[in-house]
């Protein structure tokens, strides 16, 4: 007698599985086609299992070739299970690039061998019957009856194959894994290998099926997650859905159309009629999309940002679809009896002739968003500086998540004291490594940062890390005295920027002679109010002011006489200009004596060779600063520079006197 409940759990489990899973729409990514097989396939397990027990019932009634054919059909489902289980464990592996067509045979070959080898034992036992009792056989009853024999525990064996391949799989793959995925596979292989062998034992408790459809039902609701993958605010696919699937299309080599819609002025809506009320007008526009377009693929990427996705596009269809969405928005959109009037753009990126990669596309939409060239037209990808554009938008994301994900740096270039003939302490300057942990230039990601408000943040990160740095150590055991820290011009139309600079030094307990603030000349000329304010309060906390890389923007000679700096940095451009050009070195040599007659410092910049050096301490300046003495290091780098220094420069001994800096500063 065989118990049904199971087999009955199963099927209506199977039948929730389906229909969370394509309720809401899964993106048709390999992994997701697989899943979606692997779902169809087990409900279908479990239907063949029902009609099993029922034909064994009225066995005698039946035909013994429609038996037959049944239980090879439940084998063969049951076999294919584990095989499309380990083909999912392969495709959810995260891939940057395709795979070798070699590579591909040789894992088609794996995970097809041995299920061609399972179904052709399956479908060899009725034909062979009447000599040979391969996987199971019908008695004279029409009953079926296990063969309990090598070839019946072959296609067990094949079926722990798979399991094991699929562990296999993801262990040796778990770096580009997520690590809930590797446990859910742990937990869905214990469950079914569990039943499995609780049905071999207990040949009349149908358990196979309802084990595997609890499996699968979990690993739906926990890792596959269509929802994931669905903005319910419009109902459309998310940014994620669209990463996934163009990852997943140029992967394949496989080409696409992308029409991103992009809603002009979305701060200005949402200040001007609320969220709620911008909120309903993008709902609104999905339903217009989903509408006209229902052939497509449609995405909210963003607020104000749609993308519509095509497999391909003739030339006819693509204006087709350009006049229809501009048609729609030469008119008002309503929303409580409001007309608004909403100005749109489209970019037309065509995949893979103009992006390569998932994050190319939506690098070439946010381009396009944020560059007003292109407000009320149409622009094609292909008509654009793709690589510098692209270049630019990788920067920006790089920048966005490099304080989370630890790819700043900051780096020390000592300086030379000519009165001292040593090295007396360095300027701090930051460094940023990619993604493949190459380093991006300050002079490409320090633009990029100061227009999108990330510099703010990378200052504070500065300061905040040469402090720390500083507190750790005893400066005076390596001659440091004194650490130069670059302020941006964002950071000084900051009101509260001393306010922050003295909070942090004092949560260091640091003297405030051993920080140099440099300010850039462009900084002064823009906010020379706020900038004073700041420059007095910090200039009367003892820190020193300096005035940067003077001589290559406004040079005006009131920025000296009015503002407390204490010492000028002559920009590297300049020197080498003067000691190439004879007038430019009269003119610089004046500059000095200018400066050091206003009892202010004077710093050199771009020393490369000793002759510099040498040229530039009879000129007068205080401190030198360039490749000739150290290229910029790392913070261990740094400090062993200056503990090697400090002892060559004092015969090998430490400070006899090793007291606190602070301490030494106010006697």
């Amino acid at each position: 007698m065989h118990f049904l409940e199971f087999d009955i759990a199963a099927f209506f489990i199977g039948i929730l599985v389906l229909w969370f899973f394509h309720k809401n729409r899964p993106i048709p990514t390999l992994h997701n086609k697989i899943f979606n097989t692997l779902i169809l396939t087990s409900f279908g397990v479990t239907i063949l299992d029902l009609i099993t027990v029922i034909f064994t019932t009225y066995s005698v009634f039946l035909p013994r070739a429609l038996i037959w054919i049944v239980n090879c059909l439940y084998y063969t489902g049951s076999t294919s299970l584990s095989m499309i289980w380990a083909a999912y464990a392969y495709s959810i592996i995260e891939r940057r690039e395709r795979p070798s067509i070699l590579k591909i045979t040789g894992v088609r070959l794996v995970i097809l061998g041995p299920w061609l080898f399972a179904l052709a034992l399956i479908w060899l036992t009725p034909l062979l019957a009447s000599r040979y009792t391969l996987i199971f056989y019908l008695d004279e009853l029409n009953l079926y009856r296990r063969g309990d024999n090598f070839s019946f525990y072959v296609i067990h064996i094949i079926v722990a194959y798979y399991l094991a391949l699929s562990l296999l799989i993801l262990f040796i793959n778990c770096h580009r894994i997520e690590k809930q995925k590797i446990v859910m596979f742990c937990i869905y292989a214990g469950i079914v290998v569990l039943s499995v062998i609780l049905q071999l034992i207990f040949e009349s408790l149908l358990i196979e099926s309802f084990g595997i459809a609890v499996a699968t039902m979990a690993f739906l609701f926990y890792i596959q997650r269509p929802e994931d993958f669905i903005d319910y605010l419009t109902g459309l696919y998310n940014q994620n859905a669209f990463l996934k699937l163009m990852h997943y299309k140029l992967s394949t080599d496989s080409s696409c159309v992308c029409i991103a819609l992009i809603i002009d002025d979305v701060p200005f809506l949402s200040h001007t009629f609320g969220y709620a009320q911008v909120n309903r007008l993008y709902t609104d526009i999905a339903d217009f999309l989903k509408k006209n377009f229902s052939s497509a693929m449609i995405y909210n990427l963003d607020r104000g940002l749609f993308g519509i996705v095509y497999k391909s596009l003739s030339d006819s269809d693509l204006k087709n679809i350009i006049a229809v969405i501009q048609n729609r928005f030469r008119k008002h959109w309503v929303k409580d009896n409001i007309e608004i009037k909403l100005y749109s753009r489209l970019c037309i990126i065509k995949c893979p002739e103009d992006s390569q990669s998932a994050e190319d596309t939506i690098d070439i939409i946010n381009f396009v968003t944020n560059d007003d060239r292109y407000r009320l037209g149409v622009v094609f990808a292909s008509e654009i500086d793709i690589e510098e554009k692209k270049r630019t938008a990788y920067i920006e994301r790089v920048l966005r998540s490099g304080m989370s994900e630890g790819r700043f740096e900051v780096y020390y270039q000592p300086l030379y004291s000519t009165q001292k003939k040593t090295l007396i302490g360095a300027e701090a300057l930051i460094r940023l490594r990619d993604e493949n942990g190459d380093f991006i230039s300050p002079e490409d990601f320090i633009p990029i940062s100061e227009k999108n408000g990330t510099i703010l943040r990378i200052g504070e990160f500065v300061f905040e890390s040469v402090c720390k740095t500083l507190s750790s150590i005893n400066p005076a055991e390596y001659g440091i005295e004194k650490v130069d820290i670059n302020l941006s011009v964002a950071q000084c139309m900051q009101e509260i920027l001393a306010d922050q600079i003295l909070t942090i030094k004092s949560m260091y307990h640091l003297p405030s002679s051993i920080i140099n603030l440099e300010i850039t000349e462009t900084a002064v000329a823009h906010t020379p109010a706020i900038l004073l304010r700041n420059m007095e309060r910090l200039s009367e906390a003892g820190i020193e002011l300096s005035l940067d890389d003077y001589g290559s923007g406004y040079s005006n000679m009131n920025y000296l006489l009015n503002l407390p700096f204490k010492m000028v940095k002559i920009d590297k451009y300049i020197v080498w200009a003067a000691h190439k050009d004879k007038r430019a070195n009269i003119a610089l040599a004046y500059t000095i004596k200018m400066i050091k007659a206003l009892d202010m410092t004077v710093l050199a910049e771009g020393v490369e060779t000793a002759e510099q050096a040498q040229w530039l301490t009879e000129l007068g300046c205080d401190y030198l600063q360039g490749f000739y003495f150290s290229k910029p290091v790392t913070k261990e780098e740094y400090l062993a520079i200056m503990k090697e220094n400090y002892l060559k420069a004092n015969g090998g001994k430490l400070p006899e006197n090793n007291d606190d800096i602070e301490e030494l500063e106010e006697l």
